[in-house]
């Protein structure tokens, strides 16, 4: 599951990307332990929180699943 913002007069970006069954979710640049947080509990359904809201945190907010981002599968 993909988490995007796109806040005014600026581009969408990717905040994170979360996997089934894999506890530690991808923030890329953004920290998960002061800004946002996300959950992944099964195949459907996701989370995503934003904390301390601020001003600067109004935009859009959006999610994505591709039909590869709910499992885990190893390299070979």
């Amino acid at each position: 599951m993909y988490w995007y913002r796109q806040l005014p007069g600026e581009t969408m970006e990717l905040i994170a990307f979360t996997r089934l069954g894999i506890k530690d979710h991808d923030f890329g640049e953004f920290s998960s332990k002061d800004k946002f947080s996300a959950t992944k509990p099964d195949a459907e359904s996701g989370t995503f929180t934003v904390k301390d809201l601020q001003p600067g945190d109004k935009g859009l907010y959006f999610c994505a699943v591709s039909q590869h981002s709910d499992t885990h599968t190893g390299g070979g």
